[in-house]
Parts: C-alpha cells; structure tokens; sequence
C-alpha cells in the first residue's frame, strides 16, 4: 500500500507523502516524471523478445534522452546476453524479473521503487537482481525504496531501514544502528524482537 501510494496509484486516506519534495496528491505528474516503480507483479508482454519490450517502453521515455542508447543501458543491466533476443515466453520468472528490473532502471529514475524485487528467484537470480541494485545506485547516486519480507536481503542492500507492522512504522534507523540497539545477530531478529513487543506469537 505504501509504494503504491508513492507511486501514485492510490490516494492515501490521511496524512502527506511527496517524492524529491512533490507531493504525490497535488502533483503527481511531476513525481511520475522522476520515479520508476516495479511492482512484484509486474509482467512483460510475452509475444515480444526481451529486445524488442525494452524498444517498446523506452520509447515512452523519448523525452528523457536518446531512445537507443536507454535500450542499451536496459540491455546491459539485464545481463542476458543473447536470450534478450529471444522470446520473453520463453524465459524463467528469474530472467523475466531481470528484463523487469532493467527496463525501470534504463529510464535513469531519481527514485526507484521496487516491490519484492527477488521475491520467488533462485539463489542465482535473487544475487543478480540485489548486486544490480547496489551497483545501479552506487554509480547514479539513484535513491531506491525497497519492499521485501526478506529482512536479510534488506539489511545487504539498504543503508535505511523502516519496519512496518500492521501499518505502522514501529522502528527505523539504519541496519547497524538497530541490530546494536536490540543486541541481535541480524536484521531479522530486530524484527522479531519488536513484534513480541506488539503481543505477536509463533506459537
């Protein structure tokens, strides 16, 4: 709900939220104009080749620069060599996802929100998808809000953390500062120890 609001498909109920300072109300034009979105359901159309969906979509994106040379930088970021050529109908949901998350970061996004990025990938697939990531935001200085269930994926990608529970953010801070603060191993036993604190049960 949360990213989706962001990304301006749904109106919130109450409070404020803006992107790069646009509020995503009065102004979501100019923050579609700045953020890409990926959500975990996304598809691609299957008919297509991984080449000629990336053609396709950049050319909604003539405004933002040189349509071939975004399709380029798509097709490096997919990392699927010639398979791009081929058919998307014919790839695993890993390469889909890549071609997915390649042809929102191509458009060069000031922000990139990205839901469940490697949500059901194999371990090889999930690795490129979160290396991808880091290495896209390192060189372009791009902001990424990330969603995932996965608190050990969360605390290798993001240098911010904001947990989430029953619609709340119930803690934040950055991955370091809130395993030093609840005295755990990791990110994930930060967030167990503070849904016991809302009367949440395993057993």
């Amino acid at each position: 709900t949360t990213l989706r609001i962001l990304a301006t498909l749904l109106k919130p109920t109450g409070g404020r939220a803006k992107i790069m300072g646009f509020d995503v109300v009065k102004e979501p034009e100019k923050v579609r104009s700045v953020i890409s979105y990926l959500p975990e359901d996304a598809g691609a159309y299957e008919r297509l080749s991984g080449l000629e969906y990336l053609e396709f979509m950049a050319n909604f994106y003539a405004d933002k620069g040189d349509v071939k040379e975004m399709v380029e930088v798509g097709v490096e970021l997919s990392g699927l060599g010639e398979r791009i050529k081929d058919r998307i109908k014919s790839y695993s949901k890993g390469m889909k996802r890549r071609l997915l998350l390649a042809r929102a970061l191509m458009v060069r996004p000031q922000v990139a929100i990205l839901d469940e990025p490697s949500s059901g990938l194999d371990v090889m697939h999930a690795h490129y998808v979160r290396e991808v990531i880091k290495e896209y935001a390192r060189k372009n200085k791009v902001t990424f809000i990330v969603s995932s269930h996965n608190m050990l994926e969360i605390e290798y990608i993001c240098d911010r953390v904001a947990i989430i529970f029953k619609g709340k953010i119930i803690e934040s801070g950055t991955p370091r500062e809130l395993i030093e603060k609840y005295g755990v191993g990791n990110l994930e036993d930060v967030f167990m120890s503070k849904v016991k604190d809302y009367g949440v049960s395993l057993a």
